[in-house]
């Protein structure tokens, strides 16, 4: 192309004369590169036209030239151009390329040629002709280049780029050629260009070599980078380095291999990089930088220390105490630091004497030279310490100054401050160093100050002390704004100064106005200037002096200082006064206390650029196994979480991680497939950064295992850390779980909990518990991330079958360590695939915050309320009420005003509480009135006493709005050890009249209310036009504490059309529970008086407890199946691996007879064991009779008892079903046989949800006998007892006996048998053999069980039976002869009970029983009664023998027992109740009337309800009033 000139046009403000330009293009599109001839400006500078000549004659291409395609172009000065044309020179380079470097790749290769005057740009050894390739073993290539007058040569460097597979370059030689002046040098090189090699650079510095000047040293520096100690100043980003001294600089130096082999550049670390150079002298500034872009890709930078080698002594440094960011500090990522001196690396070492010694300073002070034709320079000196500070003058009269001090009383020093000149100046003098030695401790430094005093100018510099062990303080600009009042006449015209004082020091008195000058403060204008001060700590006060011409006065209304550097911190100091002119000449000091302090926006430029959502991650890490189970991670950010995603590499190759809108993450959850390592992943670097915005979050990975050290966690959770601000802490939570005491409560399933607080969740963890336990209180561990107050618990389980599920109370969780904070979710349900709604997962909401101690002291008199407000909530909050409910239906309130609840914020109030309060037994919030679009998130309340200081904390957690939301809610008090009161879900049906016109438009109120408390009013909201019309039933759901036994309920109907009211039933649960009715029949009408509402009250008509469905109903089904059943043994979490072990050897020796409602099986042993067993379980296969019926009991034994076979101990097994996945378990943790000798039979009930499960009994059975005791050795006699529950198998009768008595002609002994019961009995099988001949006399036997005194079975026998080795052996059938005990009671008087009053003081009662007409109403089950009195009460009466029935308690019956017992008085209340023996024991108990024959009073104790009915959770004895 053509020569070609192209013209601009830009406006912009004045620069003044102009020095450089700034030229760079894109590199976009086909043969973009530039050869740029130079850039020319016009311009006028007020009437004066101007041209500046910007010359470059360079190519500006990636390929061409030094490969840059950014210029700075510097002005031309004016002269002679042809004079700049003969200055410039031209070099032939010969640069030789070793033998063994590898062959050459798309490398860019520079140099730069330094010397006295300057050094050359980078020149680019490129080719001259396009296809000629250079750098080929043992090639010599030729370069012609052009540079400045560079002067003297006295070193060159070489650069590599480092580009991906570089293998590196054998650098043989470099020749220069001067062609102009024929100078010639050689630099003998010999060394490789590479990072696999042993010196890792790809940069080198090679010194001239010359015999008329001394050779310059070649030093490996060693940098230092202290990264800062505070969060997110860790960085991912390329870093890199220039050093700068008295003799040029080192080039751009990427720090990328580190001395040691941890990771670089991490928070409160030290990395040391080696950077080779020919000698800087001394070294004056470093600029470091790096490419992270993004709000926190950058580092905090505490400072550079830098030595000229690793056996250096002293080490210069840099402090910067700042930000490398994009967005934060300075907003730079790249940063200027000049040194403020030497240090020793390590502090002397001496002896303890000398280091307390005492001792001088020396301190050698050099500066520019002085004419010792001038006066004297002076001086102060102040060294500061941290008990006082001295000052020293100074009188300079040359280049090298020294003083000496002892700087007694200052303590350690930490600055060093130097003011003046104190006389005029005719020239400037330059101070360069102060180098102190203490001559005692051997404390050395040297203070690089660095400062120029001119004439006119008061000046004052200070540096920090420093000391090997001790961080540098930074070097801190302040701003100082002094803002003069706008009032008249409140300008001033003098001299002025001010001091700033910290919590540290003062920054000594600094001129505001330069000597032999003054200041004007003009009015309403604002005066800036700044200063430099070591750090002074927090700003506390301003002493400001002022010495007005004439008669000034000055009105100074405040003064704002701002900390140049981070934190930028703002300070005002308000005086809003004048400041008076003295009559002498003196100045007025006024000092200024702080007012108000402000630390600036922790990020100092915003991010505008708004994020997809889109990241990319790295995640690096080690000792990964190799058959690792896919790894999956979940975000979570202040606005929620992501889904679920695959990580997609663990070694360190970025991938795409689509978050969504989070908000600020906050942290990440490592999710792992399957439970299946066998150790813990070590994660090595973990990153994320802003695909949209380049933010760059960081996490710390120090000592970080994913899945636990042993591998055995399948969730993994790791804070985000930003910039500045502390992450989420880890927490331990220890997680409670109490299974229920329900038959059947317990399961050996896996068990997984997810918990939620307002900070995320915790993801789904499987609580590491083998079995959960009917009745236990199982302890785990979650390890996450701080969830904030917790609100939520997701509990589920994956065992499907009947049986194969939990009963789950309650679930406590709190912080391992602390007790003050459990929080409690009760649940008090099922999770079984069988039983009522079938759910295996359950959602518990937060019931609230547990106290460990009863209320203490009074609760009447004043609490204070603190009402705290979530983030979520609407600008304004609707009108809300608090009450606090006590005792008997006592409660107080107090109102919130609209408006009055912020976000973010705590409500304070107060309310007070009467005399009549003894508890606080629950608060209530509820909106009493709300506009649309108002809502209120409440975080939570809390009351505290103010005397007592006793505190209730209720966690609502919740949101109250009038369309979406709740309106109304409530949470009881929680006291440790003491019954939580649950949160109950009320279903109201309410039934309108089917005549004409029974419907209403008008607003309904209730209030339910029961034995424990009410709901208070409550507004029931329509959803819909059609609610309470003619013939309807309108369902409205209604929550509070529970209130107890249903009493009363409280219809009001508001300002509108009459209303007839049918009837409401109120139903608790959704499955299971209380359902009352509530009969009504009544118009509602407005008032004639003028009132706008009706109400009636409404008495209980009718309780019943609603039974839960189930897959099973209750009764006495048959389980459906085809007799296939699957058994699995588990080793226990106490088990030992060697026992278990045993176990797998001996199980097959296990026999087991199995109980149904329609029979039993024969002896099952375990024969088919499955080929594929899971670890730590041995699984068998098989079958029982297909028409068994529901199990109900196992009886288990061994095969033989020979002495051979090895014992075997179970602790557990479980049964399923393989057709209907029915299952059942058992805990055994017995040994078998029981004794080599003994009984070799154990048997246990089977439980079932909903089920009455029978109970183990203790049975004695006492054999009346003649000469059988003498034979036992020879013969064998066993006993099978039977009863309406089954049989207690063969048991041995002859072994361990108990109280054996033997006389002459009969003998007794006692044999115990433990077995499960076996309800009414009614026969034996004995079963008699023998070894020899001989004859046994058994008269009878005597059976009962061990805690009862009766009923006693008796056998009559009384037969010799004659034995014969040869013959088989005898078996009889006995039937029970006769029962004792029975018909010692009469009427249902129990013996125990006859005990009693003197005849005369008894009184008789009649009793009459009514059982209810539903199904399966009547019980099998033991019934007692206890009866109160005013005067007393009267002792257990067990109610057997109807004045009616020979069997009582059926459905529909009445039942009459006459008792008598000691006067009681008036009678008050009854209780009444069963044992709950026997299948199907629930009871209906519709009423009980009692007579009084000797006060001629009938009392009526009305029940309604049931009593432990199968599949309920009441209990089976009640309370009743009359």
């Amino acid at each position: 192309m053509f020569p070609q000139m192209d013209i601009f046009f830009i406006k912009a403000v004045s620069l003044g004369d102009l020095e450089k330009v700034l030229l760079s293009h894109d590199g976009v599109g086909p043969g973009n590169g530039w050869f740029l001839d130079k850039i020319v400006v016009n311009y006028k500078e007020g009437k004066e036209g101007k041209e500046v000549v910007f010359p470059c004659n360079r190519w500006l291409d990636e390929y061409q030239d030094d490969g840059k395609t950014v210029k700075e172009l510097t002005a031309e000065k004016a002269g002679n151009p042809e004079k700049a044309f003969l200055n410039a020179q031209q070099w032939r380079v010969q640069v030789k390329t070793d033998g063994d470097s590898p062959e050459p790749q798309d490398c860019k290769r520079t140099l730069v040629i330094y010397g006295s005057k300057g050094k050359s740009d980078e020149l680019l050894l490129s080719p001259q002709d396009p296809g000629h390739v250079c750098f080929l073993p043992r090639a010599t290539d030729e370069f012609i280049v052009e540079t400045g007058d560079v002067g003297d040569v006295y070193k060159i460097r070489v650069n590599c780029d480092d580009v991906p597979g570089f293998e590196g370059w054998h650098l043989k030689s470099f020749h220069l050629e001067e062609l102009h002046t024929k100078q010639e040098l050689t630099f003998d090189c010999n060394c490789w260009l590479s990072l696999s090699r042993e010196d890792k650079e790809l940069v080198k510095e090679f010194p001239v070599v010359s015999e008329d000047q001394k050779t310059l040293p070649v030093h490996k520096y060693v940098v230092s980078v202290h990264t800062g100690d505070r969060w997110g100043a860790e960085t991912f980003a390329n870093v890199y380095i220039t050093l700068y001294g008295k003799r040029g600089d080192t080039g751009v130096r990427t720090l990328h291999t580190p001395l040691t082999t941890e990771r670089k550049f991490q928070r409160n670390k030290v990395d040391s990089f080696l950077v080779e150079a020919v000698s800087l002298s001394h070294l004056q500034k470093v600029i470091i930088g790096h490419d992270g872009q993004g709000y926190g890709a950058g580092m905090y930078l505490k400072m550079i220390t830098v030595r000229e080698s690793q056996d250096s002594d002293n080490e210069w440094v840099f402090p910067c105490w700042n930000w490398l960011d994009t967005h934060l500090g300075l907003c730079e990522t790249v940063c200027e630091i000049f040194t403020v001196g030497r240090r020793l690396i390590s502090r002397p070492k001496l002896p303890k004497v000398i280091m307390q010694s005492s001792g001088l300073w020396i301190m050698d002070i050099t500066g520019s030279d002085w004419s010792n034709e001038e006066d004297p320079l002076h001086l102060s000196f102040i060294f500061f310490g941290n008990q006082n500070h001295k000052k020293l003058p100074l009188q300079v009269t040359g280049k090298e100054i020294q003083i000496k001090d002892e700087l007694s009383d200052i303590g350690s020093l930490y600055k060093v401050q130097v003011t003046g000149p104190h006389s005029e100046l005719k020239q400037p003098w330059h101070l360069d160093l102060l180098h102190m030695k203490h001559t005692g401790t051997k404390e050395e430094m040297y203070l690089a100050f660095d400062c120029l005093f001119n004439p006119n100018e008061d000046k004052c510099v200070e540096l920090p002390a420093l000391y090997a062990d001790q961080e540098p303080l930074p070097v801190v600009e302040y701003s100082i704004y002094l803002h003069t009042g706008d009032l008249k006449k409140a300008d001033a015209t003098g001299e002025a100064y001010l001091c700033i004082q910290g919590e540290r020091t003062d920054s000594g008195k600094r001129w505001l106005n330069s000597r032999n000058s003054l200041i004007t403060f003009a009015r309403g204008q604002v005066d800036v200037f700044k200063i430099k001060a070591v750090y002074l700590d927090k700003l506390k006060q301003v002493l400001v002096g002022f010495k007005g011409t004439k008669k000034d006065e000055w009105f100074l209304e405040k003064i704002v200082i701002k900390e140049a550097s981070y934190p930028f911190s703002s300070y005002v100091f308000v005086h809003n006064d004048w400041i008076n002119k003295r009559p002498k000449k003196d100045f007025v000091e006024v000092v200024i206390p702080l007012k108000e302090m402000s630390v600036a926006s922790l990020l100092t430029k915003q991010i505008n650029t708004k994020s997809r959502g889109r990241w990319q991650m790295w995640v690096h890490c080690v000792q990964v196994p190799e058959d690792t189970p896919d790894v999956h991670v979940v975000v979570f950010g202040t606005g929620g979480k992501s889904s679920s995603q695959k990580v997609q590499n663990l070694n360190d190759n970025p991938f795409l991680l689509t978050v969504g809108d989070v908000g600020d993450i906050t942290k990440l959850s490592f999710l792992l497939s399957s439970p299946c390592l066998e150790r813990g992943i070590k994660l090595h670097k973990l990153r994320l950064k802003d695909l949209d915005t380049k933010q760059e979050l960081s996490f710390p990975t120090e000592a970080q295992r994913l899945f636990g050290e042993d591998g055995s966690e399948t969730v993994t959770e790791i804070a985000a850390v930003r910039p500045d601000k502390a992450p989420l802490r880890e927490v331990l939570y220890s997680v409670s779980v109490h299974t229920g005491t329900l038959p059947a409560s317990g399961t050996d399933a896996d068990i997984f909990i997810t918990i939620f607080g307002e900070q995320g969740d915790s993801c789904k963890r499987r609580l590491r518990h083998s079995c959960f336990e009917k009745g236990q209180v199982s302890i785990s561990e979650v390890r996450a991330i701080d969830l904030g107050q917790l609100n939520k618990v997701l509990v589920e389980h994956s065992n499907v079958g009947y049986g194969a599920g939990w009963y789950l109370d309650q679930i406590v969780i709190h912080e391992s360590g602390k007790t003050d904070s459990q929080y409690i979710f009760l649940c008090q349900q099922w999770l079984d695939s069988g039983v009522g709604d079938a759910q295996m997962e359950r959602m518990l909401r937060l019931l609230g915050k547990v106290r460990n101690e009863m209320l203490t002291e009074k609760v009447h008199g004043t609490w204070d309320v603190f009402v705290t407000t979530s983030g979520i909530s609407s600008s304004t909050n609707p009108k809300m009420s608090l009450t606090v409910c006590g005792g008997k239906g006592i409660c107080t309130s107090i109102i919130f005003p609209k408006g009055s609840l912020k976000k973010k914020q705590v409500y304070e109030t107060s309310i007070e509480l009467n005399k009549k309060f003894t508890t606080i037994f629950k608060v209530r919030l509820e909106i009493e009135e709300a506009g649309e679009g108002e809502s209120w998130h409440c975080h939570e309340v809390k009351l505290q006493h103010r005397v007592s200081k006793n505190l209730l904390e209720f966690p609502f957690c919740r949101n109250f709005a009038d369309d979406e939301g709740e309106r109304v809610a409530e949470l009881p008090v929680l006291v440790l050890n003491s019954p939580f009161p649950a949160v109950k879900n009320y279903t109201l049906y309410i039934t309108t009249g089917a005549s004409p016109g029974s419907g209403t438009d008008a607003d309904v109120y209730v209030m339910l209310q029961g034995i424990l408390g009410d709901t208070g009013k409550r507004k029931l909201i329509r959803k819909g036009d059609d609610n309470f019309t003619e013939g309807k039933v309108d369902v409205f759901q209604l929550e509070a504490v529970d209130i107890g036994t249903l009493q009363d309920i409280v219809v009001e109907k508001g300002k509108g059309s009459d209303w007839l009211l049918e009837k409401i039933i109120v139903k608790e649960l959704a499955t299971a529970g209380t359902e009352t009715l509530f009969m009504a029949q009544t118009w509602l009408k407005d008032g004639h008086d003028g009132k706008r509402s009706a109400s009636v009250t409404l008495n209980a008509t009718e309780i019943q407890e609603r039974k839960s469905t189930s897959a099973y109903p209750l009764g006495k089904e048959q389980m459906n199946s085809e007799g296939r059943w699957r058994i699995y043994f588990t080793k226990h979490q106490d088990e030992t691996k060697k026992d278990f072990e045993k176990l797998s050897e001996n199980i097959s020796k296990l026999v087991m007879v199995f109980y149904g409602s329609n029979g039993k099986s024969n002896p099952v042993s375990m024969e088919n064991r499955l080929e594929h067993q899971a670890k730590n379980q041995i699984t068998y296969d098989i079958n029982l009779p297909p028409d068994l019926g529901m199990v109900y009991k196992v009886r288990l034994g061994l095969q033989s008892l020979e002495s051979s076979i090895s014992q075997l101990f179970l602790h557990h097994f479980k049964m399923q079903n393989t057709s209907t996945l029915d299952t059942f378990s058992l805990t055994i943790n017995k040994t078998l046989p029981l004794s080599l000798n003994g009984d070799r039979w154990i048997e246990f009930p089977v439980e079932w949800p909903l089920k009455e499960a029978l109970s183990v009994v203790t049975y004695h059975l006492t054999v009346f006998s003649r000469n059988i005791l003498t034979d036992r050795s020879v013969v064998h006699m066993t006993a099978c007892i039977y009863g309406t529950h089954g049989d207690t198998g063969d048991r041995s009768l002859l072994w361990s006996l108990q109280n054996v008595q033997q006389g002459d002609d009969n003998e007794s002994f006692l044999v115990i048998m433990d077995a499960v019961e076996l309800g009414e009995v009614d026969k034996v099988v004995l079963v008699i053999s023998s070894k020899k001949d001989c004859k046994l006399d058994i008269k009878k036997l005597h059976l009962k069980e061990s805690l009862r005194d009766h009923p006693i079975y008796v056998f009559e026998v009384n037969e010799a039976f004659s034995l014969d080795p040869n013959k088989p052996e005898i078996q009889r059938e006995i039937p029970v002869s006769f029962v004792i005990g029975e018909d010692k009671q009469k009427n249902g008087i129990n013996d125990l009970n006859k005990e009693g009053s003197k005849e005369g003081n008894q009184t008789e009662y009649t009793i009459k029983v009514y059982t209810g007409h539903r199904m399966g109403a009547g019980t099998d089950a033991n019934v007692h009664i206890v009866l109160f009195g005013n005067e007393d009460k009267s002792e257990v009466f067990h109610l057997s023998q109807s004045l009616e029935h020979q069997d009582p308690f059926e459905k529909g019956m009445v039942d009459t027992f006459k008792i008598k017992t000691k006067k009681l008085g008036s009678l008050r209340s009854i209780e009444i109740g069963h044992d709950g023996k026997g299948f199907a024991s629930g009871w209906f108990l519709e009423k009980v009337e009692i007579m009084d024959a000797s006060r001629n009073s009938v009392y009526c104790f009305n029940c309604n309800r049931w009593l432990a009915g199968d599949g309920s959770n009441s209990s089976t004895v009640v309370q009743l009033y009359p």
